[in-house]
């Protein structure tokens, strides 16, 4: 009988377990090309990625506006998978193909983000809380914002693997400790090594609410594996910094675990020293570089742009009220309960969010997960004190179906859109447009080269996948062009520089040039973007034109 409950617990667990997995890879799987639109940063980290892959220097662009990891880590996956590989793409539209691959990817990775935070949260609060916490980051529509490419993305499971490390050494330290306690008292008889286990199990107890204090001996393998457990989790860390500076967030509930977890000062410093030491590899190479000024200047520029936290957090009500009010919601309850856990997780992001000045609805992707955690925590909470006790079993079951349907109805109805179709042509109608692939660039007659002006985001993959030669020049660039010819990849963001200043040398040039082709798109025009949740659109804008224009 008892076999039997351990395997119907097993398999409850496992069940348990694979609804937000599948769940996430839905939502964050499918249709990746199609939904959400493409973004300029992604471009951007492409084209650092790729570069680096084909060995062509970290900073392709000269600058000094993030760290190393992020392009470091998706170079590795591409040269392992060989992408771009441009001899699979197939007959479909190349470039559509060439976003696929790294998409999946980011997919792959929020999959992964919904499983750590599940176990996260199981370990913290209990299997009830850890499905909902998991399902609401699994379905609900903000959490789409990982599904592009963006760096806190990428960031994101080196963070929670760092905390669930931390949070898996109290277990770890404790089955350590039991082991030691068997091994001094086998030489007991019978009757007393009952009595000896039963004190073993209390006071292996009593250390995981409260660890002992004065432990001198190091040689023990649960202390030598806790040691262990706190490198693996500070390199993370470090690397999570080491993509993205906003990651140093989470110190301070790195720090609060481990010392209530071990009650050891010296375990907070094995584990600060890979956390510090890793990212320090960015500004060092900068400095050997001879590029220390140059750093100092991206940094400042992330910081010196204006858009307070405020309007991020409307924009996320706007778009994902129910989210938003579970999760704040959630983070007033864990203040009334005094849980430290969520509250040092998200605290610390709100502060630096707050201090920066500047803050994308991307860079609530730190966010996410304690926020999903805090909401969980207080809608698990809520009917405790029924006194039906079947209502009150099935209570939790009731809760997460309601969500599941509910995330699930409203996600669907926005990663079913297609809204790149118009990007995926006019980039397509450009390579068809430029020099010819491979061709050396000195050998080119200076009258034929060309200059193709727009957003970045057009530029890496005719620059770095088909080795196109051309001058790339940003719309907002004010030098004057290095080529006689060129060719203008105008969209809305291109319309707003021109209708800024009618004076100016970009608009001289537009209105020297003349039309080669448009392409056009409508998918979500009779949609009212007011009503939820369509309201995601206002982060997520369908590219309704594209026209292409030259002077040649």
């Amino acid at each position: 009988m008892q076999l039997q409950l351990r395997e119907g617990t097993k398999l409850r667990s496992l069940i348990f377990i694979l609804i937000p997995l599948v769940l996430s890879a839905y939502t964050h799987l499918w249709n990746p090309t199609g939904f959400p639109s493409l973004h300029t940063d992604e471009g951007h980290y492409l084209r650092k990625a790729i570069s680096t892959e084909t060995g062509q220097g970290l900073q392709p662009q000269d600058r000094y506006r993030a760290p190393y990891f992020g392009q470091m880590f998706l170079a590795g996956i591409f040269s392992i998978i060989n992408y771009p590989n441009l001899e699979v793409l197939g007959n479909s539209n190349p470039v559509e193909q060439l976003y696929l691959v790294p998409r999946v990817i980011m997919g792959i990775l929020a999959v992964f983000d919904t499983f750590l935070l599940y176990r996260i949260t199981e370990y913290r609060y209990g299997r009830n809380v850890a499905i909902i916490a998991s399902i609401l980051f699994a379905v609900m529509p903000f959490t789409w914002l990982t599904r592009r490419i963006f760096l806190e993305s990428i960031q994101l499971p080196f963070i929670l693997t760092s905390i669930l490390l931390i949070l898996n050494l109290g277990r770890g330290r404790l089955q350590g400790m039991q082991q030691d306690y068997q091994q001094e008292n086998q030489h007991h008889q019978s009757h007393q090594q009952q009595q000896s286990q039963q004190q073993q199990q209390q006071q292996a107890q009593l250390l995981q609410a409260k660890p002992e204090k004065n432990n001198p001996d190091n040689n023990r393998p649960g202390l030598q594996y806790a040691k262990f457990t706190l490198i693996i989790s500070g390199i993370f860390l470090g690397l999570a910094i080491f993509t993205k500076i906003p990651a140093f967030t989470i110190i301070p509930l790195g720090i609060i675990m481990i010392y209530v977890i071990t009650r050891k000062k010296r375990y907070i410093v094995v584990w600060l020293i890979p956390v510090l030491l890793v990212p320090m590899m960015w500004p060092l190479h900068a400095m050997l570089s001879g590029d220390l000024d140059n750093w100092i200047s991206g940094v400042r520029y992330q910081v010196s742009r204006d858009r307070p936290l405020i309007n991020t957090l409307n924009t996320f009500f706007e778009i994902d009220p129910v989210l938003f009010i579970l999760g704040m919601g959630g983070l007033v309850y864990a203040v009334i309960k005094k849980d430290y856990f969520v509250l040092m997780w998200a605290i610390p992001v709100i502060v630096f969010l707050q201090a920066i000045g500047y803050v994308s609805s991307f860079h609530l992707i730190l966010l996410l997960p304690p926020i999903c955690v805090a909401g969980a925590n207080m809608i698990e909470k809520i009917g405790k004190n029924i006194s039906n006790i079947r209502m009150k079993n099935m209570l939790p079951y009731i809760r997460i179906a309601v969500i599941g349907v509910f995330g699930i109805c409203s996600i669907t109805m926005l990663i079913t859109l297609n809204i790149n179709t118009t990007y995926y042509q006019a980039l397509a109608f450009v390579l068809s447009n430029l020099p010819d692939s491979n061709t050396n660039s000195s050998a080119i007659i200076p009258a034929d080269k060309v200059t193709v002006v727009g957003n970045p985001q057009y530029f890496w993959i005719p620059e770095f996948v088909y080795n196109k030669t051309f001058d790339a020049k940003n719309f907002y660039s004010k030098t004057p062009f290095k080529t006689d010819k060129y060719m203008m990849i105008v969209d809305n963001g291109f319309v707003r520089i021109l209708n800024g200043d009618n004076t100016s040398r970009l608009n001289l040039a537009y209105n020297a040039t003349h039309n080669l082709a448009r392409f056009e798109q409508n998918f979500t025009g009779g949609i009212d973007l007011n009503k939820y949740p369509f309201t995601n659109l206002k982060l997520s804008p369908e590219t309704r034109f594209i026209e292409l224009r030259s002077n040649y």
